[in-house]
């Protein structure tokens, strides 16, 4: 909008004698464009034991922004002041001022913010449960009111699979890497986008981990790194027995890994599976956590290997789920049989509730629960220190 002040009829001289012919303003708003970019890598120091490499994993946004505005003020302010100055100065200020301010301020204001960041993936911040056997992914919906069960929905891996013990976590991003042991290697797979309506799902096999060791259990940990079971010599006995951690881009292939913890003369003999902890508070711990032992459960020191005997309950899988996944802000331990049977148990005392649910039986001649227990982990600080 142009707002022309008034003259006064005395300047009319004035204006003639300038002859103005005529003004244009043409404006034009050139709009910002910005994009940002952010990069986030976690890296895992290797501060002790044995390292064979390294590599940094690092996720991209992008945030654009784009707006233009383009003002074209063709004010053609025609000011024809004829001004006949005679005795009766007839000041014809015929102001036809045309100011067709035609500014056609199309600020389409197309701010199109192309940050992807969606926010947490639900099963990342909804409490569920899974574990696999042979050819199948079992997915549980835990109740956020009260933790029941409300469904278990089975699907089919279409990927071949070694036939062995199953180790599982869920990393930040809601997909779940696996493990298969059997004698003389451990394989390792990535299930990107875990279905939960029963759809069948391929699995990327990332390769065998290192050295011919026989991993029972995976266990991710407040930072979101990962960590593997070795369970030795072999898998009724402490002998040989290490937690390790990745330290290579196990994503895309390199297994590479140093150890955190000699556990060869751990208080527990053989270590099925690998739970978060729960404290005096209810908050959610990785350094001192859950870990069963063929139905034994202990409160388990993962930096210096040794455990308090909780009780009797589950057989290969256990897994606790942090408060903030409920309406309570109370969290629950879940243990798993070796016929597929889930329990809620106390972390406190380990008193067992009744059977939730019951999985599917497999088409082999597995056990039904042969397999380790894995579900989100709520924010939390690693307690876990490499020696």
């Amino acid at each position: 909008m142009v707002i022309r002040p008034s003259l006064p009829s005395t300047l009319s001289f004035v204006l003639v004698s300038a002859l103005v012919t005529g003004c244009g303003d043409d404006g034009g708003g050139g709009g910002n464009d910005e994009l940002g970019d952010t990069a986030g890598s976690e890296d895992s120091d290797t501060t002790g034991g044995e390292s064979t490499s390294g590599s940094e994993d690092g996720e991209t946004g992008s945030d654009s922004g784009d707006t233009s505005t383009s003002g074209t003020d063709a004010g053609t302010s025609t000011d024809t002041s004829t001004d006949t100055s005679t005795d009766t100065e007839t000041d014809t200020d015929t102001e036809t001022g045309t100011d067709t301010d035609t500014s056609t301020d199309t600020d389409t204001g197309t701010e199109t913010d192309t940050d992807t960041d969606t926010g947490d993936n639900p099963l990342w911040t909804t409490p569920s449960l899974w574990y696999s056997v042979e050819d199948r992914l079992i997915y549980i919906d835990i109740d956020e009111a009260d933790g029941s069960v409300v469904e278990l929905v089975a699907s089919t891996i279409t990927t071949p699979l070694v036939d062995g013990q199953n180790g599982l976590t869920m990393l930040e991003d809601g997909s779940l890497l696996g493990s298969r042991e059997s004698p003389g290697e451990t394989q390792i797979f990535w299930i990107p986008e875990p279905p939960t309506d029963g759809s069948d799902v391929e699995a990327t096999i990332l390769g065998v981990v290192p050295d011919n060791l026989r991993i029972e259990a995976l266990y991710t940990d407040c930072e979101g790194l990962v960590y593997l079971m070795d369970t030795g010599v072999d898998v009724g006995s402490s002998e040989g027995n290490r937690l390790i951690r990745f330290t290579g881009d196990y994503l895309g292939g390199d297994l590479s890994y140093e150890v955190i913890t000699d556990l060869g003369e751990s208080s527990v003999a053989d270590i099925d599976d690998m739970s978060p902890g729960i404290d005096g508070m209810g908050a959610v711990t990785d350094g001192t956590g859950f870990a069963i032992d063929s139905g034994t459960v202990y409160d388990f020191n993962y930096n210096f290997g040794t455990g308090t005997l909780k009780g009797q309950g589950g057989t290969w899988g256990v897994h606790a789920l942090g408060g903030p996944l409920f309406l309570d802000g109370v969290a629950r331990l879940y243990l798993l049989n070796s016929d597929a049977e889930l329990f809620e148990a106390s972390p406190q005392d380990l008193v067992v509730s009744p059977v939730l649910v019951t999985g599917p039986t497999p088409n082999g001649d597995a056990p039904a629960g042969w397999s380790g227990l894995a579900g989100p982990l709520t924010e939390c600080e690693t307690t876990i220190d490499p020696q």
